[in-house]
This record gives C-alpha cells, structure tokens and sequence, in this order.
C-alpha cells in the first residue's frame, strides 16, 4: 500500500482522539473556573470558620483534624476557609479589572478606529507607551504612589491592561468601519456617533468579550504577584498572594503550605486562559475549531 495512503489515514484516524482529547482537556478548564466562582460567590455558606481568626494552639493541623479539611496555617487559621474567601477576592480583582478596562479600552480604541487620523495617531501611541513597559513592573510603581492595597490593585491593573484593550477593540472597529451597514446607517441620515454606538460597537462585543476574559486571567497572576511582593492586597486578608508570601520560608519544612495556594492560583490562572482560547476558537472563525462541543 502506498505509504502517503497510509500517512493520511492515520492522521484521518488521529483527529478525532484529538478532538476528543481538546473537548475533555477544555470541559475540565471550564469546571475549574466555575467551583472557583462559586465557592467565591458562596464562600460564607461553605465554611464555618472565619479566615482571619488565628489560632495559634492549632497552628499546622494535618487534614481533616478538628474538622479542618485541608489543616490549619502558621497560625491556625483553616486553609480551606481562607482559600475559598481567597477565591472571592481573586474574582473581585479580575472582574474588576476586566470591565474597567473593557469601558475606557473598548470606548478609546473604537473611537481611534472609527474617527481615525490625529485622534487615532494620539490614542494608538500613548497606548503603546503603556504597553511598553512590563505589566508587573508598572503595576508596581503606580502602587507604591497610590498605597499598597486592593483597590489601587485593581486602579493599577485596570490601567495596565487598558491599552491591550485599545488595540484589540481599534483593530476591530477598522475591520467594520468600511462594510456596507456602516454606510447604509449614513444614508438614512445617522450621524457618526450613532453609528458607532448602535451599530458598529455592537459587532465587536466578541472580541472584547475574548479580550476581556484574557484580562481577568492576567490580572489575577499580576494581582497576586502583587501581593506576594506586599503592594497589593495586605495581611490578614484572605489573598492566594499573600497566603504564598506569609509561608514562603516553609517551603522545606512545610512545603504543603505553599503549595497548596500555590496550585490553586496556578490551576485557576491556566483554566483562564484554556477558556479565553476557546472563546477566541468559536468567536472568531478562521481559528481552529476544536473546543467545547
């Protein structure tokens, strides 16, 4: 049999199992994120203990002693407790960050796409002068001027990842300005501003939506880097960050206590980002078309 016929039927016979293999691998990613958006919803309902409570006589119980499913910390707060109240703070952040910067971004690069010239050439270029500087580095200094905390974390990423939403919302504003709606909206008398609103900016919605979704992930890493380095969210408050940072130095000695939130704000950042790409995926047709089927 000629080998080409043999190369094609295996590759034929491979695709399904990788579909398969895509289906399961985005279903899991998917389940992911929503136990950590519920557990962030309900978090109150799912635990009895209180996640700033210390306890010092039951500093470092094993799992399940004492009714403390995943044990107690250096000081005998529940691990449980304070990560399901950490999960609550995680979806704050993202979600936070994300619609701020999908309201200034969307609004700014529509209208750079749409109006075009200096008012283009302005917007285009300070967004790239933010987007020249690393996110983790610049979220840094706007904290350290406006005070290490949750709030300024989210002011600080919201400003950071504003400018990836320019370009992304720009880009697709310049790709609908010139179809045929656009100038049948003119011809029956609409001005520019109600085009943009009621017509054009509605098109976008889908990658704003995916870009969106890429921002919540990348702000919850940002976000915890943040406060593990101290300029974000601060002790006691129930933060993966901080819980990493207060046990750093029993990462030999105790190594279950850093890598628990570790894992956590690890698994919950990769699902992210499995899910953005599968939005992309479906959105936008000239990408692949594996995913959630």
């Amino acid at each position: 049999m000629d080998l080409n016929v043999l190369r094609r039927r295996r590759a034929t016979g491979a695709a399904p199992k990788r579909r398969l293999l895509v289906n399961v691998i985005n279903w899991l990613a998917l389940g992911i994120v929503l136990v950590t958006l519920v557990s962030a919803v309900f978090a109150p309902l799912l635990t009895d203990f209180d996640p700033n409570q210390a306890s010092p006589v039951d500093r470092f119980l094993a799992w399940g002693e004492d009714g403390h499913l995943l044990g107690t910390d250096h000081i005998g707060r529940d691990l449980l407790t304070r990560l399901l109240f950490g999960a609550r703070l995680v979806w704050i952040v993202g979600l936070s960050v994300s619609l701020l910067a999908i309201i200034v971004g969307g609004a700014l690069g529509a209208m750079a796409g749409y109006i075009g010239g200096r008012t283009d050439d302005v917007v285009s270029r300070a967004a790239d002068a933010v987007l020249a500087f690393p996110p983790l580095l610049l979220a840094l200094v706007l904290s350290a001027v406006m005070g290490p905390s949750t709030r300024t974390g989210i002011i600080a990423l919201a400003i950071v990842y504003t400018p990836l939403v320019v370009r992304v919302s720009r880009a697709a504003v310049i790709g609908e300005r010139h179809l045929s709606y656009v100038d049948a909206s003119r011809g029956l008398g609409n001005s520019e501003a109600r085009t943009l609103i009621r017509h054009v900016f509605p098109n976008v919605g889908g990658a704003l939506f995916v870009v969106g979704s890429v921002v919540v992930s990348r702000a919850i890493i940002v976000e915890a880097s943040l406060s593990f380095l101290g300029a974000g969210t601060q002790p006691p408050t129930s933060n993966w960050g901080v819980m990493i940072a207060e046990v750093r130095e029993l990462i030999f000695s105790k190594p279950g206590q850093v890598l628990l939130p570790a894992f956590v704000l690890s698994a919950t950042v990769l699902s992210l980002n499995l899910v953005s790409d599968f939005l992309s995926d479906r959105i936008d047709p000239r990408h692949s078309q594996d995913g959630l089927a």
